[in-house]
């Protein structure tokens, strides 16, 4: 037999009497149904559920799942529901003791009356093993009587059990330490329940149960032990024969929302009822249990909205809740109610009077808000109110037994319209209704009804109004039409040349209605274009500030404000703040045409006029600023500055307040923060100092101790504040010591030897992190060129020769011979495999290039190293300034063509120098006058400063732990960039360059040419050598790895950012250059360049004419610099034939050695 698999998921009412052995059985077509299955629908009398395949088509019966995706249909549902009529069709097997079904979920059985085939199988122990069951429900039946030992489930969240008659006792196990429960309803009367200090269901949210009293009086505890989640409290006891007797005591009172206590002599602890002990309950239900007084007293629960006191002896109410919307008090001794109550309170909608036999009421107008049930009293007449709406069907406003009056008639209504909304007033009118044209919603019911009619007509016209949407409903005839008015969109047309305007109104409004129009409420004179909807006002001598246009009919008025800006006079912004008595400050505006003018000052919002400005030295250098000798200063107080033409008939403001003062003097708190309306920054993080300035901690350079590599140096700034808490670790993973720490300086003892290379390091002070990456640079030592390479610009590789005694490596000095030709004729190769150059000729090149002489000529608008020679021209340009966060991402860029450079030149006829600075003052992109990029305020504090100097003479110049050799006719391009203003302590500076580079380049040696990267980088891919060639001109440059920060030598890297193909020559890409700097205060980068030529060789019967010659950049620790060298064509034909003549002679002997 197939396996057979039933999982188990469910909800609400759920049984499932589906018994299948301890085997799982697939449902295969055409198979019948097992029989312990089909004896268990016996059980119920359930004849009409499938036999056969179809049983999980059932949905009526059963659900069935696939969710393990195994092909298995599993059945997870059994509803046994909709009241199922028993009918008799045997008996099931008596030896039946447990369900196997190991997915099923939900168990629901609901019998239409006591009846099943064998009434001592309980189901309760049938299902005691099925731990997948959430739900549980059982309506009538019998067969529960006994709940077995430890009766829980670890899933179960519901269960219901209901008029199931031969259930009395429910044990301490009954569920117990049911982790997931969260409904218990018993509503099936229990004689005996325990409930202690064991008992523990930590989810359930609602309990509700009744009691049988036969067995005595119940004490039930909720402690938050036992349910700290309970929120819902139920404990009911049997009022009709055997009454019974609930005690509730509440542990926590202050967590429950609805609480309900019922039979004679129960109780409830905490009593009575107060805010106090019930903060946040919102219904109470106290029935049958014989109160005599009421039971709320003192301050009553804010949230409390429905209060059920029915059958107890209560006979008066102090007071109705304010919060209150239900009051049930049937079957009391109520004779009357103080009508005070009843009118203070439109906002309960239901108040129960039933059964109070004696209560006559008496039942007036005041009634008319609420909702009434007065049966079984002794109340003769009732409002008109209450008659109009006796006779409604589908809905109840009134219940009572009295007849109605005889020839009533309902009378209703006034009508007062209000722009498509309305309000109705009036007496009787209901409780408010909804059809498809209107609807009413009351206010204050009987009396005031909001109402919302569609599309209202423009013209006088009736409508029946029907009062309730229920039928009977009263009806009333209105005459109704449109009154309203909507002011939508304001258009001012201003003059140019006087402060005069043209304003459009658009409305919406009833054209059948006259209007009028007022401006600032004055009449104006107006024209209303009928198409459009509009009205059109001229107006005169219009001021700036706030206006109101106001549109009225007979019925209704609209006003609506706006807010005029005259095109003149203008206040953009004053500077500089804070300014003293005797100062000038700048205004800066737009005046217009106005020539004369006057600056006032006030204080105190404008109530106090204070001295301004020396009209004497009142001074225009400029259309668009005033300057302004201060007679008042500007610190520490608001002052509304005021600027008019001397008649005052044109005037603007401006407010100095103590936040624009914290604005103009910390430039916006250096872009880290904001100011507050005290004129103090408040920073972005804690991380900052100094009006935010200073972010911290920061490392702007590192080194290790030179006889001590364990020993690591810090420089940077650390805070003012002591450097609390300070740790410190490289490339996370070893701890470093601290043995010295200040503002400036921290050092620290590393617990072993570095590995070389770089490091970053991360620092924590004060709960403030620092990383940086590749502050620290331990370089190997030198090995003295005796390790079988050269340190030459082009790379060397062991190589090894064959002999019959085995393999030997080759010399230092036989690999350099072979691998530059015997430096390509000009020099010889010393012991160490370093090439020994003629004079004049470049031994970074292998002495492949030389020296030559030409005029450079420098750039008087900027510091770009450019060269033009013989028509070969070659350019190394700054572009702009990034700052970085640490990802890389920039921040903010400083683009260098947005401003201009002043230069100073000078010379003593072998040096030439010239100084270039950045004015980022003034830059040439106009700002805004309304707001001025926070970036560009911040710019205009950064110095850039550069310096080109080149020589006929070589030199040595010192940059700072380094000595870098210049070569005559090289040129020394340095940058400065000082006081940055950075966003965090992670961010890092980027200096970027552009140049042009030539796509495939190629050298010609020996007839073989050889193609040459205008790239190459180090060993820890920093780019090293740029090589550009045109013709037989080479610009030689370098690029180091050391830069200074704050005067300190630091590793920096040199990266190609990006690489676009020339849009004007395929031949030709625009490469992009940064070169990286950590966070200095004064960042500096100091390149050098040379002019170099390329020797022509004698022809090649293969080759070409054509000589192509690279350019290699340097740059220095500092920068990143172009050079362009010109080659002298004269000088080239000269040296030919000598050339070609050594050349020869090395290659003879080159032969006759091999």
């Amino acid at each position: 037999m197939n396996n057979l698999f039933l999982t188990t998921r469910g909800v609400v009412f759920l049984l499932l009497f589906i018994i299948l052995s301890f085997h799982t059985c697939k449902i295969v077509s055409s198979q019948p149904l097992l029989p312990q299955l089909e004896r268990m629908l016996i059980q119920y009398g359930v004849a009409a559920a499938p036999q056969d395949q179809t049983l999980c088509q059932a949905t009526t019966y059963f659900l069935c799942n696939d969710n393990d995706g195994d092909g298995v249909s599993h059945i997870t549902h059994v509803l046994f529901t909709n009241n199922i009529n028993y009918a008799s069709v045997g008996e099931p097997d008596p030896n039946m003791r447990s369900l196997y079904l190991p997915q099923l979920i939900v168990l629901q059985i609901s019998l239409n009356s006591l009846m099943v085939a064998n009434i001592s199988m309980n189901i309760f122990e049938l299902i005691k093993d099925l731990n997948t069951l959430t739900t549980l429900s059982f309506y009538s039946d019998p067969t529960i009587a006994i709940v077995p030992p430890n009766f829980t489930f670890p899933l179960l969240g519901t269960i219901t059990l209901e008029n199931c008659p031969n259930l009395s006792n429910l044990p301490p196990t009954f569920l117990n330490n049911s982790q997931s429960l969260f409904l218990m309803f018993i509503f099936t009367p229990i004689r005996s329940m325990t409930i202690d200090h064991t008992y523990y269901l930590p989810a359930l949210s609602s309990f509700s149960i009744d009691l049988d009293g036969r067995d005595g009086s119940h004490f039930i505890n909720i402690t938050s032990h036992s349910f700290p989640k309970l929120t819902i409290a139920h404990c009911g006891g049997k009022v009709e024969n055997n009454p019974g007797q609930c005690n509730l005591n509440i542990g926590y009172p202050e967590k429950i929302l609805y609480l309900t206590v019922t039979g004679p002599l129960s109780s409830v602890s905490p009593y009575p009822i107060t805010s106090l002990a019930y903060p946040i309950l919102e219904r109470i239900v106290l029935r049958y249990m014989g109160l005599s007084s009421f039971p709320l007293v003192g301050t009553y629960p804010p949230k409390l909205q429905h209060l059920n006191l029915g059958y107890n002896n209560l006979g008066s109410i102090s007071s109705i809740p304010s919060s209150l919307t239900l009051l049930i008090l049937e079957g009391n001794q109520f004779i009357s109610i103080d009508s005070t109550l009843i009118s203070g309170h439109p906002g309960l909608d239901l108040l129960n009077m039933a059964y109070n036999p004696d209560f006559t009421g008496p039942i007036t107008d005041i009634y008319c808000a609420h909702i009434l049930n007065v049966v079984g009293t002794s109340v003769s007449s009732l409002p008109d109110c209450y008659w109009c709406y006796k006779n409604v069907s589908g809905g109840y406003y009134i219940v009572t037994s009295l007849p109605e009056p005889v020839n009533f008639f309902c009378d209703r209504i006034n009508i007062v319209t209000n722009n498509g909304q309305y309000v109705l007033t009036g007496q009787n009118i209901g409780w408010g209704s909804s059809k498809s044209n209107y609807t009413l919603t009351k206010v204050v019911p009987n009396k005031v009804l909001n109402a919302t009619f569609i599309n209202p007509p423009l013209i006088p016209t009736n409508v029946t109004l029907e009062m309730s949407s229920y039928i009977g409903a009263p009806k009333t005839q209105i005459t109704l039409f449109e009154g309203g008015i909507t002011i939508g969109k304001l258009y001012l047309q201003s003059s140019n040349t006087s402060l005069q305007a043209n304003l459009s109104i658009y409305v919406t409004i009833n054209p059948n209605l006259v209007h009028t129009v007022q401006f600032d409420n004055q009449n104006c004179s107006n024209l209303y274009d009928v198409v459009v909807k509009r009205f059109e006002c001229k107006i005169t001598g219009i001021q700036t500030g706030v206006h109101i246009v106001t549109v009225s009919n007979d019925y209704y008025t609209r006003s609506k404000n706006f807010e005029f800006d005259a095109p003149y006079p203008k206040i953009y912004s004053i500077s500089p703040l804070p300014a003293q008595v005797g100062t000038f400050v700048q205004i800066q505006g737009y005046y217009g045409p106005l020539l004369g003018m006057a600056v006032s000052f006030y204080k105190d919002n404008g109530q106090t006029s204070v001295p301004s400005c020396n009209q004497n030295l009142l001074l225009r250098p400029s259309p668009s600023i005033i300057s302004c000798y201060l007679m008042t200063a500007l610190t520490n107080e608001t002052v509304d500055v005021v600027v008019a033409d001397t008649d005052g008939t044109y005037s603007g403001s401006f407010l100095v307040s103590l936040e624009y003062i914290c604005q103009q003097s910390t430039d916006n708190c250096h872009g880290n923060g904001q100011c507050n309306t005290t004129g103090q920054c408040v920073c972005n993080s804690n991380g900052y100092y100094n009006d935010c300035s200073k972010p911290y901690p920061i490392i702007s350079s590192g080194s290790y101790d030179v006889n001590n590599t364990k020993l690591v140096s810090l420089y940077g700034d650390f805070g003012p504040y002591g450097q609390s808490n300070l740790s410190i670790k490289i490339n996370n993973t070893l701890d470093c010591t601290v043995n010295l720490k200040s503002q400036t300086l921290i050092t620290c003892d590393l617990e072993k030897t570095p590995n070389y290379g770089l490091s970053s390091v991360q620092l924590q002070l004060d709960s403030l992190d620092a990383n940086v990456k590749n502050i620290l640079y331990l370089r190997r030592p030198s090995n003295g060129g005796n390790n079988g390479t050269t340190t030459t610009a082009s790379s060397t590789t062991t190589t090894t020769t064959s002999t019959s005694g085995g393999t030997t490596p080759d010399t230092p000095q036989q690999q350099c011979e072979k691998q530059t030709s015997h430096c390509y004729g000009h020099g010889i190769c010393n012991v160490n495999g370093i090439c020994q150059c003629d004079k004049d000729y470049n031994q970074a090149d292998n002495c492949f290039t030389k020296f030559i002489n030409t005029t450079i000529t420098p750039n008087t608008t900027s510091p770009t190293v450019s060269f033009d020679i013989d028509g070969i021209d070659f350019q190394f340009e700054v572009v702009s300034i990034q700052e970085l966060d640490f990802d890389s991402n920039i921040v903010k860029e400083l683009f260098i063509s947005n401003y201009t450079w002043i230069v100073n030149a000078s010379t003593n006829n072998i040096t030439t120098i010239v100084d270039y600075q950045l004015n980022t003052t003034l830059s040439s992109i106009p700002l805004t006058n309304s707001s001025t990029d926070i970036n560009s305020i911040l710019f205009q504090s950064v110095k850039v400063l550069s310096t080109i100097s080149f020589s006929t003479q070589s030199r040595d110049i010192q940059f700072g732990d380094q000595q870098l050799h210049i070569n005559a006719n090289s040129i020394k391009l340095s940058v400065n960039v000082t006081n940055w203003q950075y966003s965090s302590n992670l961010a890092t500076l980027r200096v970027v360059f552009r140049t042009i580079i030539i796509n495939n380049q190629t050298v010609e040696y020996d007839c073989n040419e050889k193609e040459i990267d205008p790239l190459s980088y180090d060993s820890l891919s920093s780019l090293q050598y740029l090589r550009v060639i045109k013709d037989d001109i080479q610009f030689n440059g370098r690029f180091i790895d050391v830069a200074l920060s704050d005067g300190r030598p630091t590793y920096s890297q040199t990266q190609l950012i990006s690489l676009t193909q020339s849009t004007s020559n395929e031949d030709e890409s625009i490469a992009l250059i940064g070169i990286n700097l950590p966070q200095c205060q004064s960042c500096v980068l100091d390149p050098d360049f040379s002019p170099l030529l390329i020797e022509k060789q004698s022809e090649c019967d293969s080759k070409s004419n054509t000589w192509r010659i690279i350019v290699g950049v340097v740059v220095g620790g500092v920068g990143a610099i172009a050079i362009a060298t010109a080659s002298l064509v004269y000088y080239k034909k000269i040296q030919l034939s000598k050339t070609t003549n050594k050349q020869m002679k090395m290659k003879l002997e080159k032969f006759s050695t091999s």
